[in-house]
């Protein structure tokens, strides 16, 4: 029709795993975000106990010794998660500051209000799931000063290693539920297929506190 106008298109509305999410100890928060236009990110937003010994927790277990003073709140935890065409986020990489160490991690949304967190090294399907829940929006930070993204840091001060192609990887990768990434980890192409709840190697639970 003549003279009439065409609006600009709506904006794509944000994935629902965007958002503030329990971790499935429920002590720890990590926020979830757009990183790039293609990826997810995450760093932790509230802790329960974000105090020890009348400090501010750190990642004193980074095995990079000159990243042993950064604040736990705030510290980044997941990175460089990319959509799947079957849905889901995958090849991604998840910190865990209660180890020290890196995994692969993907996110299934299960319902608006749950996400299943796996972590794995190598082949998803031999890998260990955990289930965090959204946060409510008044969440309180606990760190207010951590609203800007954190730079890339270097692969070896989280213990990141090029992720390997397709090997075993159990629960090795349980940092996806407490969350505390450090490092860049470069992506691998990983199995789009369903994620198996008993990991075969039964590494650590990480956890979003230190």
């Amino acid at each position: 029709m003549l003279g009439a106008t065409i609006g600009p298109a709506p904006a794509a509305a944000d994935p629902k795993e965007v958002g503030v999410w329990y971790d499935d100890t429920g002590k720890g928060a990590v926020k979830i975000e757009i990183c790039t236009p293609t990826t997810l990110c995450g760093k932790i937003y509230w802790l329960q106990e974000p105090m020890s010994d009348g400090q501010p927790k750190v990642d004193r277990y980074n095995p990079d010794a000159s990243q042993r003073s950064r604040p736990i709140c705030g510290l980044p935890v997941l990175g460089d998660l990319v959509q799947l065409s079957g849905g889901g986020f995958d090849n991604g990489w998840v910190y865990d500051p209660k180890e020290g160490k890196s995994y692969d991690v993907a996110l299934d949304l299960i319902d608006a209000d749950t996400l299943k967190v796996t972590g794995y090294k190598g082949m998803r399907f031999l890998g260990k799931s955990f289930i965090w829940t959204r946060a409510p929006a008044d969440l309180p930070s606990c760190a207010p000063d951590a609203a800007a993204a954190p730079g890339p840091v270097k692969k070896e001060a989280a213990g990141a290693t090029k992720k390997p192609s397709k090997t075993a990887a159990g629960a090795a990768k349980p940092a996806a539920t407490n969350v505390a990434a450090t490092t860049t980890h470069k992506k691998k192409k990983a199995p789009d297929k369903a994620v198996a709840t008993q990991p075969q190697p039964q590494p650590q639970q990480p956890v979003a506190s230190n």
